[in-house]
């Protein structure tokens, strides 16, 4: 997520943030949005790495997000280990509830190009971006 965009959730821009990667899952757009097309999730996939941007955030700021991403009827919490330069770690992320998952969706053009902004801004590796640019949009 781009810093811009999470700050207009949580009221202030985050500076403590770092890279991080989870092993043994992957980005799919199988969460069906309103208007048919697919959110991001991650789900296990061995052999895939999901590379983002781990946020230091309070948990007053993590329920301000959780209002925006619909926990918990699209999306719950749950914590995982994480990669990181400075070793492993535990974080919150965000996937998708069951009965929300539909195969097949794609996501709009608009909403991956947040995704590729973010990516970006952040420095994630230039492989990761690439991916993120090949995936077919509505």
């Amino acid at each position: 997520m781009r810093s811009e965009r999470l700050a207009k959730r949580i009221g202030r821009t985050p500076t403590v943030w770092k890279l991080g990667w989870l092993c043994g899952y992957s980005l799919v757009f199988n969460k069906e949005a309103n208007d048919g097309s697919g959110y991001a999730n991650i789900c296990p996939q061995r052999d895939s790495v999901v590379y983002g941007v781990l946020y230091a955030l309070t948990e007053d700021e993590l329920q301000k997000l959780d209002q925006y991403e619909g926990v918990p009827c699209h999306y719950r919490r749950i914590i995982l280990r994480v990669e990181t330069k400075e070793g492993p770690q535990h974080a919150e992320c965000y996937v998708a509830v069951e009965d929300k998952v539909k195969e097949g969706l794609k996501p709009r053009k608009d909403y991956l190009q947040h995704l590729i902004q973010g990516a970006k801004e952040h420095n994630l590796p230039e492989e990761y971006i690439l991916k993120l640019r090949n995936v077919e949009t509505l």
